[in-house]
């Protein structure tokens, strides 16, 4: 809701502003809760200062990792802030062993999956924000088996899936996917995602190639988001931290990079006489989020 574009405006309206429902509480135009509306914290004022104006309570929608849509509250005011990111890529698949030939470079780290953000969105409080959240990337099937499976010759990592956010039919940010990690003997890394509408708020990370007679390459770190939130989207988001990939002999699993949209670890080689087999299968990417605030 807000209060009358032009004319006169009265209490009753701004009484149906503040509760939402008709009330006869006594206000004064020096209220905090008036001041508030009209945005005029000191200094005089008068009811044309409060043409088309709402009432805002700062606040914001959690981060948003499933669903379609999210219903604003009456308090959220005219204006929202918006991120979106996207999912990250898989990693490549590893290598039990290949044609006999003993082991070679792990599969390469999914990369990190693009963020976008926009601000001063023109909405209507109560109204439905949409949107649309990748899921992160499948990590590759691993090459030739653990004991000589000629027949599988191994996949690469996919790529995680675009979040966009829109409002009143227009999107205003969309953030492309990280894309999977290559798999051995090639091992190169996944990038990292980029914008497609919006601004980017930090640099996306790329997939880690993966590494001659060891493990996969580390799977691209992903976002934390502070919901904490101050007056600017620069103190919203951080980074998480790579994911970890193990050798023949250690023979952990592969790990997916933490935070949202992080990259999923390369499968990396074991030569097959030899050795613990978990760490030649890789990692899928994390899926993305959205994160939506106003009145900051």
């Amino acid at each position: 809701m807000t209060l009358p574009v032009s004319g006169a405006i009265s209490f009753a309206d701004i009484n149906l502003e503040i509760y939402g429902s008709a009330s006869t509480a006594q206000i004064s135009l020096n209220d905090t809760l008036v001041r508030t509306i009209f945005g005029q914290s000191s200094g005089s004022i008068d009811m044309n200062t409060g043409h088309n104006k709402a009432y805002t309570i700062p606040g914001n929608s959690g981060v948003l990792i499933s669903g379609s849509s999210y219903t604003l509250p009456r308090t959220s005011g005219k204006t929202i802030s918006v991120i979106a990111i996207s999912g990250g890529g898989g990693g490549g698949g590893g290598s039990g062993r290949t044609s006999f030939s003993g082991y070679y470079i792990g599969g390469g780290g999914g990369g990190s999956g693009g963020n976008a953000y926009a601000t001063s969105i023109p909405v209507t409080p109560g109204q439905s924000v949409t949107f649309s959240i990748g899921g992160g990337g499948s990590g590759g099937a691993s090459r030739d088996g653990i004991y000589g499976n000629q027949g599988n010759i191994g996949s690469n990592g996919t790529s995680g899936g675009g979040t966009s956010i829109s409002v009143n039919g227009t999107t205003y940010v969309f953030a492309s996917s990280g894309s999977g990690g290559v798999k051995t003997p090639d091992g190169s890394g996944g990038g990292a995602g980029s914008v497609t509408a919006g601004s980017q708020l930090i640099t996306p990370t790329s997939g880690v190639s993966g590494v001659d007679n060891t493990a996969g390459g580390a799977g691209a770190r992903g976002y934390t988001i502070n919901t904490a939130v101050g007056t600017g989207a620069g103190s919203i988001l951080g980074y998480g931290s790579n994911g970890v990939g193990y050798t023949e002999f250690s023979g952990g699993f592969s790990t997916t990079g933490t935070g949202y949209g992080a990259g999923g670890t390369g499968g990396g080689c074991a030569q097959s006489d030899r050795g613990n087999y978990n760490n030649i299968f890789s990692a899928g990417g994390a899926g993305g989020a959205v994160f939506i605030w106003w009145g900051y």
